[in-house]
């Protein structure tokens, strides 16, 4: 029973998060409305000529392009209604959003807004029935509460006063989700590609394990620097790690005017590839600690892939993490959270999209109970998740704070994020 619940865990998130996770272009306000319509939160519903009207079914959510919901049941003045629901906050943005002329939207039964300022018409200039939402006072001052800035508190998390509050089960089942989210986008990345032109597994490995030792103020330099400099031309010369080091660093434009010995190889390799180097400049070195700077993580990369010609079979033939730790661990050149980082956001990313490739279920689950045991990353943002009491056990834990962060704390996507959600469904409650 337990290897069936770990062997469905993957594709059951992936499925289910979707409705969390959409990439939209609505407003603050307008998720909100969704949400207080999914479930039928609102204080009332009005029509501008105060027609009687009954929700019935607020429909299917819709995450892509047309109308918010779809299949929605609604009783105006007595006769059943059932179609496409819009929302707005403003009627008015029905024509800035151009819907009057999009086909996708002439089936539209009901225009819901939280303020009517204009008429909306079918093509055939029939009015469409618009409704004015209330949202009751108490929940949209739980909503404000937890994305609005607050100038007494200290947490980068609006929501952090109430956290406390929050089932277990609910942080539990979300995390999990998220770290689904997480690794399902760092999959995609490897999946773009191995499927470009001339692409391969082996040079798409190489690309994401370059850019995870960017750390991040250089991780877009570390994949623009792989992505101009093919690991196909880098493994004609693994025998001559001079060489490589010549490769990385000159494409990196970051060999010192000093070393004539080097700027000699890469202008003869330079020429052999046809090769244009990238500016220094395209480098950030302020505050890096210096085993952190570009030109240490470059040499030990070349080491790295001299010392493995063959490094993509061997992580793909590794059995655990500590084997993998050994792949990746060279004296003096990477130091713990390095590698650490390298299995995070290259090995079990590509593990996943290879296994996907084949189709292999089981792999895919012993590349994600691998983040189970590594140890927590460190940095600001578990710093912010440790001072509202949320800690993190493992890897696991630590990715999926780090995504619920950056996708949904720091843009303020709280109605789409489960905590969110429930904060402002439910009553605060007294702790004391």
């Amino acid at each position: 029973m337990e290897t069936h619940k770990k062997r469905s865990f993957f594709y059951r998130y992936s499925t289910t998060f979707r409705i969390f996770a959409k990439n939209s272009t609505t407003s603050i306000m307008e998720d909100l409305m969704y949400y207080v319509w999914q479930q039928r939160l609102f204080q009332s519903i009005e029509t501008l000529d105060n027609t009687k009207i009954e929700v019935i079914h607020p429909g299917l959510r819709n995450l892509d392009a047309g109308p918010d919901f779809f299949n929605a049941k609604v009783k105006i003045d007595g006769m059943l209604w059932a179609g496409n629901v819009e929302m707005h906050c403003k009627s008015s943005d029905w024509y800035r959003h151009h819907h009057q002329g999009d086909p996708a939207y002439e089936n539209v039964i009901l225009h819901v807004v939280m303020q009517a300022d204009a008429i909306i018409r079918h093509p055939n200039g029939e009015p469409i029935k618009t409704v004015v939402m209330k949202v009751p006072a108490e929940v949209l001052g739980r909503y404000q509460a937890i994305t609005q800035n607050n100038p007494y508190s200290f947490s980068a998390i609006h929501c952090a006063a109430r956290l406390p509050q929050v089932p277990s089960i609910i942080l539990h089942d979300w995390q999990t989700s998220l770290l689904t989210q997480r690794m399902l986008n760092k999959v995609a990345r490897v999946k773009d590609l191995t499927e470009g032109q001339n692409a391969s597994w082996q040079e798409a490995f190489y690309v994401i394990l370059t850019r995870s030792l960017g750390t991040g103020v250089n991780s877009d330099s570390c994949e623009r620097l792989a992505r101009s400099l093919p690991y196909s031309f880098i493994q004609k010369h693994l025998d001559n790690p001079i060489q490589v080091r010549a490769l990385l660093l000159g494409q990196a434009g970051l060999i010192p005017n000093t070393d004539s010995r080097l700027l000699q190889e890469y202008n003869f390799l330079r020429a052999k590839f046809q090769l244009s180097p990238m500016p220094s400049s395209a480098w950030k070195l302020a505050r890096l600690r210096p085993y952190a700077s570009p030109e240490n993580r470059l040499n030990a990369l070349a080491a790295l892939l001299c010392s493995h010609p063959n490094l993509l079979s061997e992580v793909m033939e590794a059995n655990d993490i500590t084997s993998l730790q050994k792949i990746f661990t060279l004296p003096r050149q990477l130091g713990e959270m390095t590698v650490r980082s390298i299995l995070i956001n290259a090995v079990i990313p590509i593990s996943i999209a290879y296994a996907q490739w084949q189709g292999d279920d089981l792999r895919i689950e012993k590349a994600i109970e691998m983040l189970e045991t590594l140890p927590s990353e460190s940095n600001r943002y578990m710093d912010y998740w440790n001072k509202v009491g949320i800690p993190q056990r493992n890897a696991f834990d630590s990715q999926a704070l780090l995504h619920l962060y950056k996708e949904y704390c720091e843009t303020k996507k709280c109605m789409q994020c489960r905590i969110g959600c429930w904060l402002v469904k439910h009553k605060e409650t007294n702790n004391e």
